[in-house]
C-alpha cells in the first residue's frame, strides 16, 4: 500500500474507519524462518506506511521460499505513491531474489519507527510452492495499475501467495480488499488458519 499518500479519499476513509493498531509479539530472530523445509510465504509489515489525513494504515511486502532450495527466496512489494494509478503506469512494484540474509538486508528493519521501514513479519508453511506462477503473477500485476482500496500492496501480495500455493484458500489467506494492511496483518491473520505469530523484525 502507498507509503506517502496524503490526499483525501472519502470512500476509502469510510471503509478504513475501524482500523486498529498491529500488536507484535517478540519471537525468534528472522533467520529462523529460513530454517524449515518445504514452501513458505511471509508478510512483512511497515506500520507507518500509507499516512492519510493524520492516520497511518500500513504497508506490506511479500516473500516466498523456493521449496526445492530452501535457502533461496523471492520477495517484493508495490509502493504505489498515489491513491490511484492507471494500468500501464509505474505503480512502484519491485522484486528481488536471494538468501534470507539478502532479504533481511533488502527489507530493512525499523529500529526507530521510521516511515518506509518494516516492523514485523509473520509466515505460514506450505507443502510446496510454484515460484514461476508467483513470478508471472507479479509481472502481470506490475502493469495493472494501483488503487489504495482494491489493488494495492496487500491485495497484490495475497494474489502472489495464492498463485504460489493454491492450497492457501480463504481459510488460510482471507481476502484483503478494503482492509488496512496493518489491520490485516494483526487481526485478520490472527483469525486465519496456520499463520505463525508476528515476530519483531531486527
Amino acid at each position: 500500500m502507498n507509503r506517502s499518500t496524503t490526499r483525501k479519499h472519502p470512500t476509502l476513509l469510510t471503509l478504513l474507519a475501524a482500523v486498529v493498531s498491529a500488536t507484535v509479539a517478540p519471537m525468534a530472530a528472522p533467520g529462523t524462518a529460513g530454517a524449515a523445509t518445504g514452501g513458505q510465504v511471509c508478510l512483512f509489515l511497515d506500520k507507518e506506511g500509507a499516512p492519510i489525513l493524520g492516520r497511518t494504515y500500513g504497508h506490506v511486502a511479500w516473500a516466498i521460499r523456493d521449496p526445492k532450495n530452501t535457502n533461496h527466496w523471492i520477495w517484493g512489494a508495490t509502493e504505489g505513491g498515489k491513491l490511484h494509478i492507471p494500468a500501464g503506469q509505474n505503480n512502484g512494484s519491485w522484486i528481488k531474489g536471494g538468501t534470507w540474509d539478502d532479504l533481511h538486508k533488502s527489507i530493512k528493519p525499523d529500529g526507530h519507527h521510521r516511515a518506509g521501514y518494516y516492523d514485523a513479519y509473520r509466515c505460514i508453511n506450505t507443502a510446496g510452492g510454484d515460484l514461476g506462477a508467483a513470478q508471472r503473477t507479479f509481472r502481470n500485476m506490475k502493469d495493472n495499475g494501483y488503487d489504495i482500496g482494491f489493488n494495492n500492496c496487500l491485495t497484490k501480495s495475497i494474489a502472489i501467495f495464492r498463485k504460489y500455493s493454491p492450497a492457501l484458500s480463504s481459510k488460510h489467506l482471507p481476502d484483503g480488499q478494503t482492509l488496512p494492511p496493518r489491520n490485516y496483518f494483526a487481526t485478520t491473520l490472527d483469525n486465519a488458519s496456520g499463520w505463525g505469530k508476528a515476530s519483531t523484525y531486527r
